[in-house]
C-alpha cells in the first residue's frame, strides 16, 4: 500500500536584523529568524537557504540562538507532528542575563517537528523537517 507522508507545514523564517543585544559580539548582521507576533522570542534559524540539511536526527544536535525576554527562563519542547517519537531533548544553560540565550536541540527522530518555546508570558512556535 503506497499512502503519501502528510506534508510538513515547514514554518518560513523571516529574514530580519535581531536586536541588539550586548552577550552579542559586533552590531547585528541580518539573518533567518522565527519571530513571534509580539516581536518577544525569536529564534534562529541559520540553516535556511544553506544547500546542506542541518536539521538532522543525531546525538550531536544544533546549536540555537535565541531572544527572548532579558533573563526570563527559556523553555523549549517539540514534539513530532507525523508519527510516534520521544520528544525534542533541550539544553538550556542557566544565566544568560540579556535577551540572548545559546541552546542545543536534539532532534531523536527524522520527521515533521512543531518546537514551542516559552518565556514569561511570551511564547514562539515553529515546524521544521528534521533529515535521517
Amino acid at each position: 500500500e503506497n499512502t503519501l507522508a502528510p506534508a510538513c507545514p515547514v514554518s518560513e523564517p523571516e529574514w530580519i536584523k535581531p536586536p541588539d543585544d550586548p552577550a552579542v559580539q559586533g552590531s547585528p548582521a541580518d539573518g533567518y529568524y522565527f519571530v513571534n507576533q509580539d516581536r518577544s522570542i525569536w529564534a534562529s534559524a541559520w540553516w535556511t537557504g544553506e544547500a546542506a540539511s542541518f536539521l538532522r536526527a543525531n546525538e550531536a544536535g544544533i546549536k540555537v540562538g535565541w531572544f527572548r525576554p532579558a533573563g526570563a527562563t527559556l523553555a523549549i519542547t517539540g514534539r513530532r507532528t507525523d508519527g510516534e517519537a520521544p520528544p525534542l531533548a533541550a539544553h538550556v544553560p542557566c544565566c544568560y542575563p540579556t535577551r540572548f540565550q545559546a541552546t542545543g536541540l536534539f532532534f531523536p527522530t527524522e520527521g515533521c517537528w512543531e518546537v514551542t518555546a516559552q518565556a514569561g508570558e511570551s511564547e514562539l512556535s515553529f515546524v521544521v523537517k528534521v533529515e535521517p
